[in-house]
């Protein structure tokens, strides 16, 4: 598959008619915190499975807005008690806009693997600053099968970081 193809792959709209019942009340709960926000963005439905409603948001304001992490987070939290709350089902909703989390994730993979050259080139751990769990997760899975390394996880949430250590 060449690159255009995956982009275009990856930027399939799916339609809300395909979806669950819980996946399209959680979809026009997004839908509704998107017009009351008055911001020119719609939800679209990038991927879907049991669990998660995978939704990008579109539109003029939805990058500038949204396209950094803690404002993304702050509004998945808030969509996600919400729909805690009035969707029967287990749904949860991820946000993304402007391609955020890929290149988050991006960056998380390349600063583990950093950080674990440095704990083999000098035998001592490296501490990576305080992360939201799914991130903690991605650097997590990263070093997973590294022989050399071993990471864990340290302090109490919103202060909880990973540390990176020689085997």
């Amino acid at each position: 598959m060449s690159g255009s193809e995956e982009r275009q792959q990856a930027s399939a709209e799916i339609a809300p008619e395909s979806l669950s019942e819980s996946a399209r009340s959680a979809l026009a709960i997004v839908e509704e915190i998107c017009s009351l926000s008055r911001l020119q963005m719609r939800p679209v439905v990038r991927d879907s499975d049991a669990t998660y409603l995978n939704i990008e948001l579109v539109g003029e304001d939805a990058g500038v807005a949204f396209g950094r992490g803690v404002n993304l987070d702050a509004l998945q939290y808030l969509s996600n008690l919400i729909v805690m709350r009035q969707v029967h089902g287990e749904v949860r909703v991820v946000l993304d806009a402007g391609n955020y989390r890929a290149n988050r994730e991006a960056a998380l993979r390349k600063l583990a693997l950093d950080c674990a050259a440095q704990v083999k080139e000098r035998q001592e751990e490296c501490e990576i600053d305080p992360l939201p769990p799914h991130e903690r997760r991605i650097i997590h899975n990263t070093l997973l099968d590294d022989p050399e390394i071993r990471t864990y996880s340290e302090g109490e949430e919103p202060n909880r970081r990973i540390i990176i250590a020689p085997r």
